[in-house]
Order: C-alpha cells, then structure tokens, then sequence
C-alpha cells in the first residue's frame, strides 16, 4: 500500500508529517482489520465443527487472540491518526 502523498526517494526513509496522507493509512488500517475479521471468522468456523479435536481448539484460540490484539493495534493508529487530523 502506498501512503504517501509525494515521492520521498530523495530523503531516504525520513518521513514528515505531510509527506504521509493519514486518509490512505486510515483506510488501509481498516483494510487490515477488514483481512485480520475474515480470518478470525474461518477460524470461528471450523472450531464450531463438532469434530473439532481438543488441541485444536487450544490453536483455534490463539489464533483468534492473536488476530485481536493486531486489530487492537490497528484501531489505536486509527484513534491516534484522528487526534492528530482534528
């Protein structure tokens, strides 16, 4: 994904503020979640399986736990990219 708003190849990796366009990373922070859900979601759906064994419901957990704490990460940046927008 690109989020920047200009070309930076002059400055290396030192970005600004205005060379980052915080539309493009709020929508490709909820793009993320969007992918990390419907991952979440197939995971829910086979540990509703009636032949789910017991380690794999310990692995199905995690998985899930795991998949909310990124979404968890990606909502602060989101939260943090509108306090700085306002």
């Amino acid at each position: 994904m690109d989020f920047q708003t200009t070309s930076s190849m002059d400055s290396g990796l030192a970005f600004t503020d205005d060379e980052i366009d915080p539309i493009k990373v709020r929508t490709g922070l909820f793009a993320l979640i969007t992918a990390r859900l419907e991952d979440v979601h197939e995971v829910a759906v086979q540990g509703q399986s009636e032949k789910t064994e017991n380690d794999q419901i310990a692995s199905f957990v995690s998985d899930i736990r795991s998949a909310l704490e990124e979404i968890h990460i990606h909502l602060d940046a989101i939260e943090l990219i509108k306090s700085r927008n306002c």
